[in-house]
């Protein structure tokens, strides 16, 4: 595989296809430049002209791509990026559980550029009937999703220490397979396709946007078949309570499993992220147990790792599209086939700019890590007046209470 450390003038190489000329762009989509008062519709034209259709159908098929590239590569991906920032900054670095000196420490770097990133793709088989074989502008919460799940099975199998410089043997083998569950393929097991469709069963239509609520449970649903497999199970935070004997029926079902990932979805604040809230998001980062947040962005969703200074949160983003990478033996996969599921560069983003819906993963191996997990988030999540969630033993009794529940709210 080749160096993803690789620079050019001192600075990551953002392996970003520069984008064509095309109409203007507002994430992910084209915004049509209005037609002048008069002037006949192409749909009128090519109608009366055989030879017209066929140019504008010739036009579109050939555009279609260009305009998708344009569209990740536009808006949706540079938006992000806080102007005033730069990579030269030497505030330290908390990195899912990890603290670096600064984001040019050379283990930071390997450290974040071996995790899983996992973007928009194009040209993979149409998910189930639908003419959908692109997840650009509606994709991002679930490729957020798909991320904080196969980064907590990198921990699971291959554990904290891995990075890609160890990749070879077994571990190589384990790596493989983790990225072909996620390719885009009816088949694989966390598939944008099988993501899509468990979506339809909480009201999303395919080529329709998640919440942190939605993907969380579609997650969970997937895995349920694959639990025995993996030997670890998911457990779903509702309505931002933490129940500890639904937590421990999750970890004790009869296939023997014992490590978990705790999925909260939450929402903290109205329509900007409340700044109480910015101390115990920066703790999270610090936690062993911390996988990353997914979400975080108005209907625009990244996958956050972890904490730079004391402003800035570092991402990944799914929102650059590329070519889908096809199902096939582990063998037969490229360097530059797996290079696309890591990314090269750093980014970060103010802290201050997050949307209040997201969605925090937490992974512990066994018992022993639960009871530090929750020691933890007792102390510094779930205190005070303002927790990021609550933990308690059991659910309240609500039979005498007329209580509006938004368990089924998507934030």
């Amino acid at each position: 595989m080749a160096d993803l450390n690789e620079t050019d003038g001192g600075n990551p190489i953002d392996h970003c296809e520069t984008p064509p000329a095309g109409p203007p762009l507002l994430l992910g989509r084209s915004r049509s430049q209005p037609r002048a008062q008069g002037q006949p519709s192409p749909r009128t034209n090519a109608a009366s002209n055989p030879s017209a259709i066929q140019e504008v159908w010739t036009q579109v098929k050939s555009g279609v791509k260009e305009l998708l590239h344009a569209a990740s590569e536009g808006l949706g991906l540079r938006a992000y990026v806080d102007p005033a920032y730069s990579e030269t900054a030497s505030g330290p670095v908390l990195l899912l559980g990890r603290r670096y000196s600064s984001l040019q420490d050379p283990l930071c770097r390997s450290d974040l550029q071996s995790r899983l990133w996992i973007t928009y793709r194009h040209s993979f088989p149409p998910i189930a009937n639908s003419a959908y074989t692109s997840d650009v502008g509606w994709g991002c919460m679930l490729r957020s999703g798909q991320m904080l799940l196969s980064n907590a099975f990198l921990l699971h199998f291959l554990g904290r220490d891995w990075t890609l410089a160890e990749n070879k043997g077994e571990k190589w083998d384990e790596y493989v397979k983790i990225i072909s569950w996620f390719l885009d393929s009816n088949s694989s097991r966390y598939s944008i396709h099988r993501i899509a469709l468990i979506g339809v069963q909480f009201d999303k239509n395919i080529g329709e946007w998640f919440g942190p609520t939605t993907i969380s449970q579609v997650l969970r649903i997937l895995h349920e078949s694959h639990q025995r497999e993996t030997k670890f199970s998911i457990h779903v935070v509702s309505d931002g309570n933490l129940l500890l004997d639904e937590l421990t029926a999750t970890r004790t079902e009869d296939d023997g499993s014992n490590a978990v990932l705790i999925l909260v979805p939450v929402r903290l604040g109205l329509d900007s992220l409340n700044p109480v809230y910015y101390p115990a998001i920066k703790h999270f980062f610090t936690m062993p147990s911390c996988v990353g947040i997914a979400g975080g962005r108005p209907n625009s969703s990244l996958y956050f790792t972890g904490v730079e200074g004391e402003n800035h949160l570092t991402y990944m983003d799914p929102h650059l599209m590329r070519q889908t990478i096809d199902l096939k033996d582990p063998a037969s996969y490229t360097s530059e086939d797996l290079e696309t599921y890591h990314c090269p560069s750093i980014r970060v983003v103010p802290i201050s700019t997050l949307d209040p819906s997201m969605v925090f993963g937490f992974y512990c191996r066994n018992e022993k890590e639960v009871a530090q997990f929750l020691e933890d988030a007792k102390k510094n999540l779930c205190s005070g007046s303002t927790p990021l969630f609550c933990i308690q033993d059991t659910a309240p009794n609500y039979q005498d209470a007329d209580v509006l529940s938004d368990a089924e709210s998507d934030f």
